[in-house]
């Protein structure tokens, strides 16, 4: 029997982080979706085929992934099927700006969907998240709303969490020297997240601090291909700070092509392989 593959389970534990961060989570992530669809649009790419190859460069067992846009590109669906988390389709709707309106995630294990709204200015509004998830005894159902506020210049000011439509919690925002959000603090909680910026604006690093907690913890640090701008490296940090992975990324034409999992002892864990059609 050949092994499990350990750079898939990676992934996953990686992608359920407990880690917070709204503002990366909710704002700049969904910039970053916008600009890979342009991408793709100009690149008029319909198809992507996604590989997986362990540290040894062998083919990631029993995994397969696809992604597909329709005609006008309104659509995307990610197939997904590993050994790990079994089988996935991940659809996902954009309106005529490109923008991401939902996205509906169904397993054998659990459904999520994520209604996403904006205001006059494109900006985003709310973010609501629903989890069903159902075993031979119960169903259990999740629900979180994200509703964002902006200040007159229009940068976030605040955000509003609100969980199974009862329990909220504000999450404020405090702007740089250079009018970039850098400061994120969870109300409740205590916890901070500092958000530092390069010349250019592109975020560069995220630290964790905790007003229970001594010290700072580095959570996000990314690097960029000076020449295109497109992000060439990410360092990822473990919840508490003790252990990090390093990814590398490649690029053909503003496209990536290839992405490469390192662990702290420089380690190669896996790598991603992208084509398109």
């Amino acid at each position: 029997m050949k092994k499990i593959s350990s750079f898939f389970l990676l992934l996953i534990l990686i992608g359920f982080s407990s880690h917070a961060q709204y503002y990366y989570k909710d704002i700049i992530s969904n910039k970053q979706l916008l600009a890979d669809m342009e991408a793709y649009k100009m690149n008029k790419v319909k198809t992507i085929n996604i590989k997986s190859f362990e540290d040894d460069g062998s083919a990631s067992e029993g995994f397969s992934c696809q992604k597909k846009f329709s005609k006008d590109y309104s659509k995307a669906s990610l197939f997904t099927r590993s050994q790990i988390s079994g089988a996935s389709l991940l659809s996902s709707t954009f309106n005529e700006n490109g923008r991401l309106l939902q996205t509906y995630d169904s397993s054998d294990i659990s459904v999520t969907s994520n209604q996403y709204s904006y205001d006059f200015m494109d900006r985003i509004h709310s973010i609501v998240s629903t989890i069903r998830s159902q075993d031979d005894d119960f169903t259990n159902l999740i629900r979180e709303e994200h509703v964002w506020h902006y200040n007159e210049t229009g940068q976030a000011e605040k955000m509003i969490r609100i969980k199974n439509r009862t329990d909220s919690t504000t999450i404020l925002f405090a702007l740089d020297e250079n009018d970039n959000v850098g400061i994120e603090k969870d109300t409740r909680s205590g916890t901070k997240y500092y958000y530092y910026y390069d010349g250019k604006r592109r975020i560069t690093d995220i630290v964790q601090e905790n007003d229970f907690k001594k010290g700072i913890v580095p959570e996000y640090v990314f690097q960029y291909n000076n020449s295109a701008g497109l992000l060439s490296q990410m360092t990822t940090t473990e919840e508490g700070g003790n252990y990090y992975y390093v990814w590398k990324y490649t690029y053909d034409n503003g496209l990536r092509t290839k992405e490469k999992c390192f662990n702290k002892e420089q380690r190669l864990m896996g790598s991603i392989e992208y084509e398109y059609n």
